[in-house]
């Protein structure tokens, strides 16, 4: 079980903000979560193998093919903008 105060600092740590209401109702679900992960782990596992799958399928693998790739000057026709032969791409961050 955690605290009111707790609860708080770590919504704001994680940047998050709620009013009085939001906080109380936050902290009842979270502590009725936290208390069926400490029932969970009362549970004994000795000797049970751990489950990386619920069932038996795997995913098929595909063998790589090494094709013809395709020309350059194809493949960079169709964009707004090209340099050097590569895709030029819009700046995102300044």
């Amino acid at each position: 079980m955690i605290s009111k105060e707790e609860l708080f600092e770590l919504a704001d740590l994680c940047k998050l903000s709620f009013d009085d209401q939001q906080g109380d109702d936050f902290l009842k679900e979270f502590n009725s979560i936290l208390e069926l992960v400490e029932r969970i782990k009362e549970v004994d596992t000795e000797g049970v193998e751990p489950t990386y799958q619920l069932n038996q399928y795997t995913n098929p693998v595909i063998e790589d093919e090494v094709a013809e790739s395709l020309p350059v000057e194809e493949v960079v026709k169709n964009t707004a903008e090209e340099k050097y032969g590569f895709f030029k791409i819009l700046k995102v961050v300044d």
